[in-house]
């Protein structure tokens, strides 16, 4: 995108939101970055600013989706069967944006189509860095890794959502059908994963936590903060005060607030929560080096559907060491004897080891990948490695007090290195 346009685009935008009862704080301004845009201090902004609003009735969810595409296409069907996630209906909607553009002949797409100037200041989809938008030689760098297979999974699982949504398009006009590509629907399906918030933020104590309850949703202008660990900010949801008519225009909304000032040049920044970078690339494309929050996901062969979770300094790997002792002890109804134990240790470190010789070598070079996705390469395989090595040297701990105890009780083991 031209610079003189994604300026253009970014000023429509705050002209837009505050239109509908949102806004920017006025030293807050969008400029370039390599992701597409960011939000910079143009001006000294004190701690505790409130940097930008939007309303509720601007949230892009499930229901807007369905309602607004139910005046151009019957999918009355799809709604009573509850056959589509809200990803579908979200990106579908979203699409419908680019697939009639801003002015049609056959409906009038302002009155349900109205994200347009929310749409554009956007990163195009060459600018978009999860998983899906990665090289074959790039994806290849990952091999061996859990994310290789969670962005297979993925593709397989939008690609199917594509297909279905695909056909109702087609059915309803072929023309559009023709335009509703996959790379459309990626395109939308990526905005969803990494700029979606948890619809509990617009309750009246606003929350990042997901539950089965939560669903996503998109908010114009509150998703144009990049992130940054750690980030003191709060969410301020206002509502109108119903007993006062005086004030009866006034709409719920949510608001981002900055506890630290910024000066001048100086990058605004959210707060997305405490993320392993595996989540971060697959679902935003970015990383962090030496995140703390980085995990690894393990299972143990014959064990179906559990898995263990697992971070740095082997954190949370107790569940996991306890189904291994479990699963090995001749006698489960009593405790677990220094035979178990050395045993669960040998099987735990087999496992890691294995799962660190797995682990893709230094191959960047020969991949060619972009600046950017070899810095997300080389920070998640370095948490990886630094994971599992964690693990290793826990089952070798639980190895040395195994022979410890077994030397308490004048047995004497030999463990072969």
């Amino acid at each position: 995108m031209p610079i003189g346009e994604s300026v253009v685009n970014s000023v429509l935008f705050k002209s837009w939101l505050q239109q509908n009862g949102g806004g920017f704080h006025p030293h807050a301004h969008f400029t370039e970055a390599p992701s597409g845009s960011c939000i910079i201090a143009n001006e000294n902004i004190p701690s505790d600013a409130t940097i930008v609003t939007c309303p509720f009735e601007l949230a892009i969810t499930e229901e807007l989706a369905q309602k607004s595409l139910l005046n151009f296409m019957d999918l009355n069907d799809v709604i009573t069967t509850k056959c589509w996630t809200e990803r579908q209906w979200i990106s579908l909607y979203l699409c419908f944006h680019w697939i009639v553009g801003e002015s049609s002949d056959t409906f009038s797409p302002e009155s349900y189509l109205p994200y347009h100037a929310y749409l554009n200041t956007l990163p195009p989809r060459e600018k978009l860095r999860t998983p899906l938008h990665f090289t074959l030689a790039e994806m290849e760098m990952f091999k061996g890794t859990n994310l290789y297979g969670a962005t297979l999974d993925r593709e397989r699982q939008w690609r199917v959502e594509w297909n279905l949504c695909h056909t109702m398009v087609e059915r309803a006009n072929s023309d559009w059908g023709s335009r509703f590509t996959w790379e459309l629907y990626l395109t939308a399906a990526t905005y969803i994963s990494s700029r979606a918030f948890p619809s509990s933020l617009l309750s009246r104590i606003p929350t990042l936590q997901s539950s089965p309850s939560t669903h996503p949703i998109l908010l114009p202008g509150i998703d144009s903060l990049n992130h940054a660990r750690g980030q003191p900010v709060s969410w301020v949801v206002s509502y109108p005060d119903e007993a006062n008519t005086n004030i009866s225009k006034e709409v719920p909304s949510i608001s981002l607030v900055l506890h630290t000032p910024a000066v001048p040049g100086q990058e605004l920044l959210n707060n997305y929560g405490a993320k392993p970078n595996s989540e971060l690339i697959l679902g935003y494309g970015f990383s962090l080096p030496n995140n703390p929050d980085d995990t690894i996901i393990l299972k143990i062969g014959g064990i179906e559907g559990k898995k263990w979770e697992v971070g740095r300094s082997a954190r949370g790997v107790e569940g996991l060491w306890d189904e291994i002792v479990y699963s090995i002890q001749q006698d489960p109804t009593s405790s677990p004897n220094y035979d178990d134990r050395l045993d669960a240790a040998g099987a735990l470190e087999d496992m890691s080891q294995a799962l660190l010789d797995r682990l893709p070598t230094d191959n960047i070079k020969d991949a060619g990948a972009r600046p950017d996705v070899a810095s997300m390469w080389q920070n998640y395989v370095e948490g990886q490695r630094a994971i599992l090595s964690s693990v290793v040297e826990f089952a070798r701990e639980q190895e040395r007090l195994a022979v410890e105890d077994a030397r308490a009780d004048g047995i004497e083991i030999v463990v072969e290195g």
